[in-house]
């Protein structure tokens, strides 16, 4: 067996503070956030819950998510349901500001 190789993590691999994920249904998204923990420094706090796949409530879910401070947000769908998520959080005027883009910048992602 060689020697373990180290690789330094790029730019697109960082480590964020404040997220979210979405694993995206038909008509609802299951979402949870991980946040650092509110009384335990170094220690961090996840929160799940449901929110139905409608305009309004995915517009509350982004004005909830910058409220919270959250700097990306994850979604999970193995349809196109994740479509409704992706541009309304992406039009959510945030605070944070990531490759020219500001929002709360979604990422799409496979299961697999």
């Amino acid at each position: 067996m060689g020697r373990p190789q180290v690789i330094d993590d790029e730019e697109r691999e960082r480590v964020y503070e404040r997220v979210a994920a979405v694993d995206v249904a038909k008509d609802s998204g299951m979402v949870c956030t991980r946040l650092p923990h509110p009384s335990r420094p170094g220690a961090r706090q996840s929160t799940v819950w449901t929110v139905k796949a409608r305009m309004g409530a995915v517009r509350e879910l982004g004005r909830q998510l910058a409220r919270g401070g959250i700097q990306t947000v994850t979604l999970e769908s193995t349809s196109d349901y994740w479509r409704i998520w992706f541009f309304v959080l992406l039009r959510h005027e945030a605070p944070f500001d990531r490759m020219g883009v500001k929002g709360l910048c979604p990422w799409a992602v496979a299961a697999a």
